[in-house]
């Protein structure tokens, strides 16, 4: 359970220290303007649609909650609110970056960001950046990206958000923002806990999910002003977290801990063609194994920081950029510094092309990136082509035992189409291919221990469909994935798995969403579906999991001017037995109520 007086003084001084940094900038005008850095600002992207339960649930939802609406998006996770792997196609969840502002903030120690502790307030409706390298927007990855992001307000105001859902879930948002001195602030503390049991059935199996409880706390601080010319914007971020993991339910009753504590930095300067940021965070992490014969706790450090200039011309964006990265703690001990230089170039209209270049552990990387676009109203079509690189993370490289210093960096080539129509149809249609060579995997070594092997060469290919129509007074929205993967060599005499499917990864993944306007309130149906899974790298049957469906209901009803709102959702409406990992049984129908206020 999180309690905020145990952690008052630590977020007390954080909070002072961020004052300090800001303060030099609080004399001066305020201009509330957000900068994202254009990698590429003309890579398709597509528009979700929000529906009025979405906008309410956008305050007291993570973001990989609030995700599941979206068929790009991958989702690993034993219970609910428990650690969340994720991915945006490709082919394991390391090849798909996040990042905040134009700045990857994927863990380069684990490789992955935990989204179960990104609240959904960071997401706007073009977060998700699909295809090749994220369109080039990330500095590495292979496929796919989220950009995090604080959407700005003007004006004042305060918003208090409560939820509540049947499972003993508790959610509280303070949300406030305005100005003084000229200087616009927005200051958001959320705040999450829940008992988490629930009754499972999983085919003969039965009984109730128990031990599985967690809480987070989040901090979110902005400043942002003007200095004559030179615009400037001061963020903090801050979350602490406590997670219980009962194990699955052919092995209950082991408790497993997991504290995380993490703040992070980002200070941020434009003045006309010259962008500036500067980005710190440091995490702290402890885990404690109680499946053993005997209690073991193992504590992680993980530290970055980044320095990132952008020069931006008419015909060029030229990206310098220097980061840090630290991990320590029981099972290593590590430091890594890379340089990295980005070009992105745009000779005319049709044409963009992206060159990168990066030192990582005494080796130089490059990728590189090209796109064509062809515009015709109302359709627009889009060609890319792209070879790309995946950093092993310091724990591939220096965990103990198992760590391989001489793992290489994958190296993926891809292919990218898309078409999109606007009108009264809005129609979204991409396909990437993928191969990777030399791609990551921990496996068995000769020791005995697992350690991380450039196990896999593998084709990935990914077709995405979006499409968007308005009939009478409902509002239609339907996007389908479709995934096929095979591994076509294997670094070893595990010969057996040529041929076969990458694990965790639906063949098809589809949610269909109606809204309807009522005389009075909005009500939403939305419907889901998920395929048939691999959990085994032979993909032997006894590790399936199978393709499941389930049905979501929402009411939503608000004042006319919003000063209140509330949302009642029943999730799973017909109780359908779903699963992202092997026994371990999602809720089955669960009732929420989430209530605004807005002052």
């Amino acid at each position: 359970m999180v309690l905020w007086v145990k952690h008052w003084n630590r977020m007390k001084n954080k909070t002072l220290l961020f004052l300090a940094v800001a303060c030099p900038m609080l004399m001066w005008g305020q201009v509330d303007t957000l900068w994202t850095a254009d990698i590429i600002g003309q890579v398709s992207k597509g528009s979700e649609y929000r529906t009025s339960a979405d906008s309410l649930a956008t305050d007291v939802e993570s973001a990989s909650d609030y995700l599941q609406k979206d068929s790009r998006f991958n989702l690993k996770q034993y219970t609910p609110g428990s650690v969340v792997a994720s991915s945006f196609g490709g082919a394991s969840s390391e090849q798909s970056r996040v990042l905040w502002d134009g700045i990857d903030i994927s863990s380069m120690a684990t490789g992955v960001l935990d989204l179960s502790l990104v609240p959904a307030m960071m997401l706007s409706t073009t977060s998700i950046v699909d295809g090749i390298n994220g369109g080039a927007s990330s500095s590495m990855g292979s496929m796919g990206a989220l950009d995090l992001n604080l959407s700005p307000k003007t004006g004042r105001g305060t918003t208090t958000t409560v939820g509540l859902t049947s499972i003993g879930e508790r959610a509280l948002n303070a949300h406030s923002w305005g100005s003084f001195s000229k200087i616009r602030y927005q200051s958001i503390v959320r705040f999450t806990s829940s008992d988490n049991e629930y009754d499972y059935r999983l085919g003969a199996l039965e009984g109730r999910m128990v031990g599985n409880d967690y809480g987070d706390l989040t901090y979110l601080q902005r400043f942002s002003g003007a200095m004559g010319k030179t615009y400037w914007s001061s963020d903090l971020w801050y979350t602490q977290s406590e997670k219980n993991n009962s194990g699955s339910i052919l092995s209950p009753g082991y408790i497993n801990h997991l504290e995380d504590e993490v703040v992070r930095f980002k200070y941020k300067l434009k003045r006309g063609h010259n962008e500036m940021k500067l980005f710190a965070s440091q995490e702290w992490q402890a885990y404690t194994d109680t499946m053993s014969s005997w209690t073991l706790r193992d504590t992680n450090t993980f530290g970055q920081f980044t320095a990132l200039y952008t020069r931006t011309e008419k015909h060029y964006h030229a990206h310098l950029s220097l980061n840090r990265y630290t991990a320590g703690g029981t099972n290593r001990t590590a430091t890594a510094w890379m340089p990295q230089v980005q070009l992105n170039l745009k000779p005319n209209q049709d044409w963009n092309a992206v060159l990168k270049f990066a030192q990582y552990q005494d080796q130089v990387y490059w990728s590189a990136y090209a796109l064509y676009s062809r515009s015709k109203q109302p359709w627009l079509q889009q060609w890319s082509v792209g070879s790309y690189y995946r950093l092993p993370t310091l724990n591939e490289m220096y965990w103990n035992p198992g760590g391989n210093v001489g793992v290489s960096a994958e190296r993926s080539y891809g292919a990218k189409y898309s078409l999109e129509h606007e009108g009264t149809w809005t129609i979204r249609f991409t396909s990437d291919q993928l191969y990777y060579d030399q791609m990551i995997q921990w496996a068995p070594g000769s020791d005995g221990n697992w350690t991380p092997q450039n196990y896999y060469s593998v084709y990935t290919s990914t077709t995405y469909l979006g499409v968007q129509r308005k009939i009478w007074h409902q509002q239609h929205a339907f996007n389908t994935t479709h995934q096929y993967s095979r591994i076509l060599d294997v670094a070893s005499n595990n010969a057996n798995i040529i041929g076969k499917q990458l694990i965790y990864r639906p063949a098809l993944q589809a949610v269909y969403t109606i809204e309807q306007e009522l005389p009075v309130g909005t009500l939403m149906l939305r419907g889901y579906y998920t395929g048939l899974r691999h959990t085994l790298r032979d993909n032997a049957r006894t590790g399936e999991l199978p393709a499941q469906s389930w049905v979501d209901l929402a009411y939503s009803l608000s004042s006319k001017r919003k000063r209140w709102q509330w949302v009642f959702r029943i999730e799973n409406i017909t109780g359908a037995q779903r699963q992202f990992y092997q026994y371990y049984p999602m809720p089955g129908r669960t009732y929420l109520l989430n209530i605004k206020l807005h002052s």
